[in-house]
């Protein structure tokens, strides 16, 4: 089963507790707690002020949470229990965990669940929309696929081999072999009756060349990457002494506006994950999360629509000159070159050519201690 999976900070019942109660949203960071927010699926068209936000604070007790006005939770695996204090004493689905961090670098969970915790009319849980599940990791892929990967392992280690026999052929080659492999396994997995209805439904799909292409990625990712990072070894030297030499650069320098300075930690932090990704799919979901952590700001809510390219543009440049990666052009060309699974106009496409052209700005000695020259308006 994949994951459900949204951005919490658009979330219509996380924005009304923000405005209505910081109070709040203040004392869950002071104590380090957690904050059951309802997927957006699930809410109404409007969230109350009126809502009783405290049931949906918990702080840990013995053996068990409590929420700020005293009633009981247990979290048991992926649900939690309602307890004493309760009308109804439901169990209610976890979907995912993120944590976040306030202004003073306080830490608190939030646990996306899915529905709210006042009893529902229909006992049946609301579905989140296809086009929201997508697949993070391994773990994820491996239930996802279930008894299928096993048969993957034969073509991977298949692959392994003749890898090892050819290791010194052309980019183009390798890029060949890799596609091929991967449509083999995907052809496999099509193969079962129930997947191939399945199939018919695009986000069903998607989610079907998204598993192929990370599990085939996760067992030969040390052989691959290290082929492209020998192949753009030169470059990335090139790269690394331009970045080098730009240490001293600040914020102010290159025109990061203030609104845009309180997530650059937080996005920095989650940068520094990007080698930690084994696939060209992870890679591109690690860079969307640093984007929408750069358009969020605890005084004013932006989105990636209303940021202009400018903006964009000068942050990523900061990040990537302040930002430990010393392989930044191996990781476009692994990138660009063995993402097989998605549209390269997609949100996490414009991702990768927001990232590319912040690279490209470097590379050709553009920044400077000045600001960038911004466009007409």
């Amino acid at each position: 089963m994949a994951l459900y999976d949204e951005d919490l900070l658009k979330n219509p019942f996380y924005l009304a507790l923000q405005k209505c109660r910081p109070d709040l949203c203040s004392k869950v960071a002071q104590i380090h707690g957690i904050v059951l927010v309802p997927c957006r699926g699930s809410l109404p068209s409007c969230v109350q002020s009126s809502c009783r936000f405290e049931s949906y604070i918990l702080v840990p007790t013995e053996g068990h949470f409590q929420t700020l006005d005293g009633k009981d939770i247990l979290i048991e695996g992926s649900r939690i229990k309602l307890g004493a204090g309760f009308a109804c004493l439901l169990s209610v689905p976890i979907l995912f965990e993120e944590t976040f961090y306030n202004e003073k670098e306080e830490s608190f969970s939030i646990l996306c669940i899915a529905h709210p915790l006042e009893k529902r009319e229909t006992s049946e849980e609301p579905s989140a929309p296809s086009d929201a599940f997508s697949l993070k990791t391994i773990e994820d892929v491996r239930e996802f696929l279930g008894r299928h990967s096993e048969r993957f392992d034969k073509n991977i280690a298949s692959f392994q081999r003749a890898f090892r026999e050819c290791e010194r052929k052309s980019l183009r080659h390798h890029i060949d072999s890799v596609n091929a492999l991967y449509t083999k396994c995907l052809q496999q997995l099509l193969r079962d009756s129930h997947l191939k209805v399945l199939a018919k439904q695009e986000a069903q799909m998607n989610l079907m060349k998204q598993a192929v292409e990370i599990y085939v990625h996760h067992d030969i990712y040390d052989l691959i990457f290290k082929y492209v990072g020998t192949m753009e070894a030169g470059e990335d030297a090139a790269f690394n002494k331009i970045t080098r030499s730009l240490q001293d650069l600040q914020q102010k320098d290159i025109g990061v506006k203030p609104e845009f300075s309180f997530n650059i930690p937080r996005a920095k932090r989650e940068l520094g994950q990007l080698n930690k990704c084994a696939s060209p799919q992870q890679k591109l979901l690690c860079l969307r999360k640093v984007v929408q952590l750069m358009t969020q700001s605890p005084s004013q809510r932006v989105n990636l629509e209303t940021m202009c390219a400018d903006d964009l543009l000068s942050v990523l440049l900061y990040l990537l000159v302040k930002t430990e990666i010393p392989n930044w052009m191996a990781n476009l060309s692994y990138i660009k070159n063995f993402r097989f699974s998605s549209s390269a106009k997609d949100e996490l496409g414009y991702c990768l050519t927001s990232v590319e052209a912040a690279i490209e700005y470097i590379r050709q000695g553009s920044l400077s201690a000045k600001p960038p020259v911004r466009s007409p308006r």
